[in-house]
């Protein structure tokens, strides 16, 4: 019974950590509303984005702007995860959203700093489905 109990705490120690290394709930909630302003909260201090033709690394307050004009041409509709991981420090989603006409596929990496999850890499494309 002992060696059976140790085992579930185990397996339940593992999926708990786990849990905790998936892109936060705050940030695909920001996304699914279309919020750059809280997104950007969560932005490191440079983050590469890459949106259409806009391909580059940009400044926090560079990013919030594009993703900002971005969401007012593109109201999104819908956003859901179709798959998460991660490793070590460092976590990803892959995300469709549908917004204005289109839907596009999202990337979505973050990396754990100083015990907060700050985003380092958003692709947002068209998508070919």
């Amino acid at each position: 019974m002992k060696k059976l109990l140790t085992i579930i705490f185990l397996f339940s120690s593992v999926f708990c950590v786990q849990a905790q290394q998936d892109v936060s709930e705050a940030i695909i909630n920001a996304f699914a509303a279309g919020n750059a302003t809280t997104l950007s909260s969560h932005f490191n201090d440079n983050i590469e984005l890459v949106v259409g033709s806009t391909n580059d690394v940009f400044s926090k307050q560079q990013a919030a702007s594009i993703l900002g004009d971005f969401f007012r041409k593109n109201k999104v509709s819908s956003f859901q995860v179709l798959h998460k991981g991660s490793k070590d420090t460092s976590a990803f989603s892959i995300c469709t959203m549908n917004a204005g006409n289109s839907t596009y596929r999202v990337y979505i990496l973050v990396r754990k700093v100083d015990a907060k999850q700050l985003i380092q890499q958003i692709r947002i494309e068209l998508s070919n489905e």
